[in-house]
C-alpha cells in the first residue's frame, strides 16, 4: 500500500510541473505565462527592470536575474527577439 502512495505522490508531482512548465510558469517562477505585448507596458519593443518588476509574481532579484540573461546583445533591456529565445524549461531561473 505504502508503494502505490509513492508512484501516485511522484505521478501527481511530474504532472504539476508538466503542466507548469507549459504554462510558462517553471523554473524562475512569476510572470504566469505572460506573453512579451503584456510586460511591454509602454509598447516600445524593449522590456526594462521596471517592466519586469512589475510584472506579477516577481521579486527584484527574480527580475534582475532575468533581464541579465536574456539580454544577450547587452543592450540592458530585452527585446521580442531575445525574449522569445530565452531559456526554457526549468531549472535554476530559465524558464522564462
Amino acid at each position: 500500500m505504502r508503494k502505490a502512495g509513492f508512484v501516485s505522490t511522484g505521478l501527481v508531482l511530474a504532472c504539476t510541473v508538466q503542466f507548469a512548465s507549459a504554462q510558462g510558469m517553471g523554473g524562475m517562477g512569476g510572470m504566469g505565462g505572460q506573453n512579451f505585448a503584456a510586460i511591454d507596458t509602454d509598447s516600445n519593443g524593449e522590456l526594462t527592470l521596471e517592466e519586469l518588476l512589475a510584472a506579477p509574481n516577481i521579486n527584484e532579484n527574480q527580475a534582475r536575474q532575468r533581464l541579465e540573461t536574456w539580454d544577450t546583445d547587452d543592450s540592458g533591456t530585452v527585446s521580442e527577439e531575445e525574449f522569445n529565445n530565452r531559456p526554457r524549461g526549468g531549472g535554476m531561473g530559465m524558464s522564462q
